[in-house]
């Protein structure tokens, strides 16, 4: 490792993200007793990281005048960090809360005198000499501060081996994200056992008389920042996984749907809000949901069905092999009367009746429909804001297509790209100009 600290900086920095990330939830489920210890994980975790980087090291040392002094404050965190563990453990473990009660407070107050004789331990040390990578090994025979280092050593060892066990035991037993967390968690316990092999084997070599501080110097350091991003991930993800996942949904709808606001946006109701750059994905949808919903409300009077049934029937037209289609209906005549003749009241916008395709996929009929509401509802729009009367619909109800999200996305991609929508649109605009 470069003295830059890099392998330490960014597991932190990605820690800190995940604490940012879950910190809106944290109101609505701070009562869960794992939502405590779940959260101190990441935001211990992100600042033992930051805390261990060797510029981290001189500049603490360098602020409080004391040579080594990160030493106790990155074992004192590392020690915090196992007591989280543990109390997760408990916490996901369940049981009558007097006994997680009785548990929790037994583990703090045993990582409590943990993190206690570190701080005494270092303070009868004599460690005058700075060392930024190498304090373990290089005070490895040092009376007090050997005790200091094996004590931490000791305590992270058995935390690390009970969440490892843990994970093992509920693997098979568990299944979904919260099993994908728990497989990070015992990926990440491995490589923080490795980390602790290599601190011991290291450090005994030194016992011995000999030198592998390579161990403790270049190889310990990714294996523990590799093992804190992995535990954490595992921790937050049952958490923040659903969460994550739905915004990722959310915004995956709101981009696919976003030819359909654009379309109906200028006609939404006044309690309609603006989007701000803040704004979730999932708050992002339900507003511009609302937005397509009002604006269809304000097309529904001008909702012509003739409109829908010559598209549909173009539709088809294009989507059915000649030889399977049938009689034409007439569809050209009826897209030239349109626009020319007089608005007339219309009965409520109902599902095509049979056509000659009607033995056609029903992918294909599906998709006509979905053309032919795209076409009456950009003709509609086009007459929302011109001299065209409306139709006095009896019933207001929306179309099918609006109704339901999958056909909506549909619904938006067809007034983008079909060549049949474009034409309903540039013949209601026509129709606009000659009532002028």
């Amino acid at each position: 490792m470069n003295g830059s600290g890099l392998v330490f900086y960014v597991p932190g920095a990605i820690l800190l993200i995940a604490v940012a990330v879950k910190a809106p939830s944290l109101k609505a489920t701070w009562r869960d007793p794992a939502t405590l210890p779940s959260s101190a994980i990441l935001l211990i975790g992100s600042a033992v990281c930051v805390l261990s980087a060797p510029p981290t090291i001189t500049a603490v040392n360098a602020f409080t005048g004391i040579a080594n002094f990160s030493g106790p404050l990155v074992y004192s965190g590392m020690s915090a960090l196992s007591a989280a563990y543990l109390v997760l453990m408990i916490a996901w473990r369940g049981g009558p809360h007097s006994a997680l009660k009785r548990r929790t407070l037994l583990v703090v107050a045993l990582y409590t005198l943990v993190i206690i004789g570190i701080v005494v331990l270092f303070a009868l040390a004599d460690v005058p000499v700075e060392r930024t990578r190498d304090m373990d090994t290089y005070y490895a025979g040092t009376p007090y501060m050997r005790e200091m280092i094996l004590l931490y050593l000791v305590f992270h060892t058995f935390a690390t081996v009970a969440l490892t066990g843990m994970c093992l035991s509920w693997l098979r037993m568990i299944t979904g994200i919260t099993r994908t967390g728990l497989t990070l968690i015992g990926i990440g316990s491995c490589f923080d056992l490795s980390y602790q092999v290599a601190k011991y084997t290291s450090m005994a070599a030194r016992w011995t008389g000999h030198d592998w501080d390579f161990l403790s110097t270049d190889v310990s350091p990714p294996l523990v920042a590799t093992a804190g991003v992995l535990v954490a991930a595992g921790f937050a993800l049952p958490r923040l996984g659903p969460p994550l996942a739905d915004n990722v949904r959310a915004w995956n709808r709101y981009r696919l749907q976003k030819p359909l606001w654009a379309e109906l946006r200028e006609l939404r109701g006044p309690a309609t809000a603006e989007f701000r750059w803040w704004t979730s994905p999932v708050v992002r949808l339900t507003q511009q949901e609302i937005t397509i919903l009002d604006g269809v409300l304000a097309c529904v009077p001008y909702l012509d069905r003739e409109i829908r049934d010559a598209a549909y029937a173009e539709a088809l037209r294009q989507s059915v092999p000649p030889a399977d289609f049938g009689p034409s209906p007439g569809v050209r005549g009826r897209w030239a009367r349109i626009g020319t003749r007089k608005p007339r009241p219309s009965p409520r916008p109902a599902a095509p009746g049979p056509h000659p395709a009607a033995g056609a996929p029903q992918t294909v009929l599906e998709d006509a429909r979905v053309v032919a509401d795209a076409a009456m509802l950009a003709a509609a729009r086009i007459h929302v804001t011109g001299r065209h009367n409306a139709y006095r619909t009896p019933e207001v109800k929306l179309l099918e297509t609006v109704e339901r999200p999958h056909t909506r996305v549909r619904l938006a991609r067809a007034i983008e790209t079909s060549p049949i929508v474009a034409a309903a649109r540039r013949r209601a605009a026509l129709q606009e100009v000659r009532q002028e």
